[in-house]
């Protein structure tokens, strides 16, 4: 886990090395291990003399700050550079599979780099010399590449991968990462952030040059002012986060999840001192439609899967089994799994089904539809489940676990167990005398795990005292985090590097209660004459109602009407009292794989069908595309409220105190196992039985518990506390333009978060 920063400088314009080490240590509390900077310089002079000669104007600046979980040796320092000095590399996250993706070691070695570079000496192995491919395989790795890595690092496997495959290196990679990769010789920076959005990559591009970071202040560092974007504060107001692509400024973005970026400097174009021929695309690798199988071809009776989801590695040949890698590889090729999963069940993970149409004799589409949840479900959800645990502790430092008590952290905890962990140190964050305290659960969990339990006393001061530390770390407006912010601080203090948290629970197994309330809020609005009967009730229930009820009242056919009365923040017309701009239409797209005003639902089948998604990578203009009831709510939340706030806060405020966070559940492998099951397994008085199920020894007391997610006593402190005062003088005396004074809106009947939104939003425009 680390901090990347980079400058890629065009027209002639010189690169200030000292400026690009200011920023990259903007992000030292992301890497204190090691940092590191690579310069590029004139193509025909040797690397060693270009970094020497100041007088040369280099073109490309990568820079990095370590922290060391895998491989802690100098070998896996950052950048990384290939022997040649063609390609280098700058990567943050963890490739969990990485051991299984290193070429043809031996039965003792596998897993294990060697200590000798690509090749022998000077002599170099391009990609363009290896044998040539078969059909849907890797090739096996010639003599000269053999024992051919120089650390034990992940980092340096996808640098291997792309070396050899260009952008489809990004298929066989299982995990979270954001990284950026230089080709020296043809002048081109390649860019790739993970499926699900856990690692941050956020970029600037102008006249002068490309910039990218892990964090926008390195980027506003660099460049001095930036311009506050209002668009991006008015999701912020609607929402309590900003969705990307949009950032809190307007010059920069975020890449999306999934999303890879390549940038050209045209050769014909490019000398020494000059690079004035830039192009930025940006292109889809996964969405999350990728988990709703694949394409099938039937004539009626049945369908044959033209692809499966798995990577198989030949004991003998040593080759690995990949139908995406041919020369001419197909939209509709899969995401390969890990080698060596030992899960025969893989393949009927995404079980397909003809999509029917009267009016061909063969149809083709996707189709990701309910299976049946018994006893062989049961066992294909635990087996994925100890497979992504075994994967997420893949680390050569000590790995902990975040434990609230709460049914997700609990399961973590258990399976690390199961998985044959001896040693487990966890934290938790306790408030005394509150009600939000989950003490009593932790402490239970722990002891009956066994653990080594660490708990961080919290108060309103703790908070005061962190205050501007916090909204350093925050980069951008969120109502949320600040639990993660703490718990990180606390699990530093416990002398962590890395810990698991169970964030992604609810979305997957459909722990939130929007699992059980839209669709009921469906149904009604199936009954003939109650849409009418809902505006007509407005007059009546307009002072008795939260204005998200009273908005969804009047507009019932809305898209994503009902996701956004439980997650929306402001409404419309609070935000037009407020004197504040409106653009609903900037939350309905900006976040999501698949566009929600494409989205629609059939009512009588309760499925939400899409008959076309160009858009997405995974789906053909051809195509059709149905998720089920369940299936639409998770990805609702885990492409909204997931992606936007809980993944993004997770990774500033962790990092904020070095920590790496690790999240389980959030994985592409895992998703697929169980989101076929998640309609026959749900249950509105037992909302996570499968995980419960899979599980197997979860005790009772925590799992009956009343729900309560992780949250600070903010209510309590905004209504009593001494932050009471000092959150209405910010916002009062904030130059955002709101009319709080004039407005209707009563302030101190705010609920707390709507309060606390707009308290962070004037720390962003004061």
């Amino acid at each position: 886990m680390c901090g990347i920063f980079g400058v890629i400088s065009f027209n002639g314009n010189k690169i200030d090395k000292e400026k690009v080490l200011a920023a990259r240590d903007v992000l030292a509390h992301r890497g204190p291990d090691d940092a590191g900077i690579y310069l590029s310089s004139d193509q025909n002079r040797s690397l060693a003399n270009a970094r020497d000669d100041s007088s040369i104007p280099p073109c490309v600046a990568l820079a990095h700050r370590r922290l060391s979980i895998i491989d802690l040796s100098s070998a896996a320092h950052q950048p990384m550079t290939t022997p040649d000095g063609r390609y280098v590399i700058v990567f943050n996250g963890e490739i969990y599979n990485y051991r299984s993706l290193i070429p043809n070691p031996s039965p003792k070695e596998k897993g294990i780099f060697k200590s000798n570079h690509y090749s022998n000496e000077n002599e170099h192995l391009h990609p363009n010399s290896a044998p040539k491919e078969k059909e849907n395989q890797i090739p096996s790795p010639s003599t000269k590449e053999k024992g051919v890595f120089k650390s034990n690092s992940d980092t340096e496997v996808i640098l291997y991968l792309y070396e050899k495959y260009g952008k489809d290196c990004l298929q066989f990679l299982r995990g979270m990462f954001a990284f950026a990769i230089w080709d020296d010789k043809e002048k081109k920076l390649f860019a790739a952030r993970d499926r699900f959005g856990i690692k941050p990559f956020y970029y600037f591009n102008d006249d002068a040059g490309f910039i990218f970071s892990s964090e926008i202040k390195a980027i506003k560092h660099y460049k001095g002012s930036l311009t506050i974007n209002n668009d991006a504060l008015d999701a912020f107001l609607r929402t309590g986060s900003v969705p990307a692509p949009l950032t809190v400024y307007k010059e920069v973005k975020a890449l999306m999840p999934g999303n890879y970026l390549e940038l050209f400097i045209e050769p014909s174009h490019f000398d020494a001192a000059q690079c004035d021929m830039l192009k930025v695309t940006i292109n889809k690798y996964w969405g999350f439609g990728d988990l709703f199988g694949r394409k099938v071809v039937g004539d009626g009776q049945g369908a044959n899967v033209i692809s499966t989801n798995e990577v198989r590695r030949n004991p003998d040949t040593d080759e690995i089994s990949k139908p995406a890698l041919s020369a001419k590889r197909s939209t509709d090729d899969p995401v390969p799994s890990p080698e060596g999963m030992n899960m025969p069940e893989m393949s009927t993970f995404g079980k397909l089904r003809m999509t029917e149409d009267k009016n061909q004799e063969t149809s083709i589409g996707y189709h990701f539809y309910k299976l049946k949840y018994d006893d062989e479900a049961k066992k294909i959800i635990r087996e994925a489940l100890l497979d992504t645990i075994r994967a997420h502790m893949v680390s050569d430092v000590e790995v902990g676990a975040f434990l609230s008590g709460g049914i997700d952290s609990t399961a973590i905890v258990s399976l690390m167990r199961q998985v044959g962990k001896e040693k487990i140190k966890t934290v938790s964050i306790v408030f005394p005398d509150s009600r939000f305290d989950e003490s009593k659960y932790s402490r239970l969990a722990a002891k009956y795990y066994k653990t080594e339990h660490i708990e961080i006393p919290f108060y309103e001061k703790d908070l005061l005292d962190d205050f501007e530390k916090i909204m350093t770390a925050m980069d951008q407006p969120t109502i949320d985090g600040i639990n993660t912010y703490f718990v990180s601080k606390a699990a530093k203090q416990a002398g962590l590097k890395v810990v698991l948290s169970g964030l992604g629970g609810d979305e997957l197994f459909g722990g939130y209660p929007s699992f059980n309330l839209i669709p009921k809020l469906w149904k009604i609005k199936k009954i003939p004459f109650a849409k009418m009967f809902m505006k007509v009730a407005v007059p009546l229930l307009k002072y008795k109602l939260p204005a998200k009820a009273i908005e969804y009242l009047l507009h019932p056919d809305a898209e994503n009407a009902e996701y956004k009365l439980i997650r929306g923040l402001f409404t419309d017309d609070e935000l037009s009292k407020l004197g504040w701009l409106c653009h609903p239409e900037l939350v309905e797209g900006s976040s999501s794989d698949i566009s929600t005003n494409e989205v629609r639902r059939n009512l009588n089948n309760n499925k939400i069908s899409q008959p076309a998604l160009s858009a997405d990578r995974s789906l053909d203009k051809s195509g059709s595309f149905e998720m089920t009831t369940m299936q639409h709510i998770s990805f609702l939340e885990s492409c909204f409220y997931m992606r936007n706030q809980l993944l993004r806060d997770s990774d500033v405020f962790s990092m904020a105190h070095s920590i790496e966070l690790r999240v389980p559940f959030v994985d592409h492998l895992f998703y697929a196992a169980v989101l076929p099951y998640l309609d026959n397994a749900y249950d509105k008085k037992f909302p996570k039985k499968m995980l419960v199920e899979a599980v197997g020894d979860i005790p009772g007391e925590i799992i009956h518990r009343p729900k309560m997610g992780f949250t600070f006593p903010f209510e309590d402190w905004i209504k009593q506390g001494k932050l009471k005062n000092d959150i209405v003088n910010s916002i009062n005396k904030s130059d955002i333009k709101l009319n709080i004074l004039n407005s209707t809106l009563n302030i101190d009947r705010l609920h707390w978060s709507r309060k606390w939104a707009l308290f962070i939003l004037s720390k962003f425009t004061i």
